[in-house]
C-alpha cells in the first residue's frame, strides 16, 4: 500500500508539474501576444511639433512666465494652475523627441541639440512644479528665465523664422490673459 501510495503521489505530482509548466507556457505566449509586435510598437505623433509648440508648450509656459511676472502674491488657486501647466510642460519635453508630422520634425528630433533643448525644458518644468508645490515665486521667476533661454535657443537653432504652418499663439482667446485685466 505504501508503494502504491508513493506511485500515485508521484504520478499526481508529475501531472501537476506538467499542468503547471503548460500554464506558464500559455501565460507567456498570451502575454507576448498582448504586447505590440515590433512593426506596431511605435505610435507616430499625428500632429506637427509646431502645432504642439503653439497649443501645448507655449500655452503651458505662459502660465509660468505670466504668474511669475505678477506684481502681487500668487493665490492658492493660481499655484495649482501653475502646477497643472508645469506637469503638462514636463511631459511635453519627451514628447518633442518623438518627432511629428511636420516636414522637418523627425530630422529635428533626431539631433542631440534638439534632445538637449527638450531635456532643459523638462527640467525647467520640474523646477516650476517644485516652485508651485513650495509657493516659491522667486524659483518660479528663475524657472521662467531658463524656459525663455531654452525656447529662444531652440528657435534660433531650428526655427528662426516663426511662425510656420500659419500657426501662432493667439492670446485673445486664452482665459489666462483675462486674469491680468482684473483689478
Amino acid at each position: 500500500m505504501n508503494t502504491c501510495f508513493n506511485l500515485t503521489f508521484i504520478n499526481a505530482l508529475k501531472k501537476f508539474i506538467a499542468l503547471f509548466l503548460t500554464g506558464i507556457t500559455v501565460s507567456i505566449s498570451c502575454s507576448t501576444s498582448l504586447t505590440a509586435h515590433p512593426d506596431e510598437s511605435d505610435i507616430p505623433v499625428p500632429v506637427s511639433i509646431n502645432a504642439l509648440m503653439v497649443t501645448l508648450i507655449d500655452h503651458s509656459a505662459h502660465y509660468i512666465w505670466d504668474y511669475a511676472a505678477l506684481e502681487r502674491e500668487i493665490s492658492d488657486d493660481e499655484w495649482r494652475t501653475v502646477e497643472y501647466y508645469a506637469i503638462q510642460l514636463a511631459g511635453s519635453g519627451p514628447l518633442m523627441t518623438l518627432g511629428g508630422s511636420g516636414s522637418m520634425d523627425n530630422t529635428w528630433a533626431a539631433t542631440d541639440s534638439w534632445v538637449s533643448y527638450s531635456r532643459t525644458m523638462t527640467n525647467a518644468a520640474m523646477l516650476a512644479l517644485d516652485a508651485a508645490k513650495n509657493k516659491d515665486k522667486a524659483l518660479l521667476a528663475s524657472t521662467g528665465d531658463v524656459l525663455v533661454a531654452s525656447c529662444e535657443g531652440c528657435h534660433n537653432a531650428f526655427k528662426p523664422g516663426v511662425p510656420t504652418e500659419g500657426i501662432m499663439h493667439a492670446p485673445d482667446y486664452d482665459y489666462l490673459y483675462h486674469l491680468f485685466e482684473r483689478k
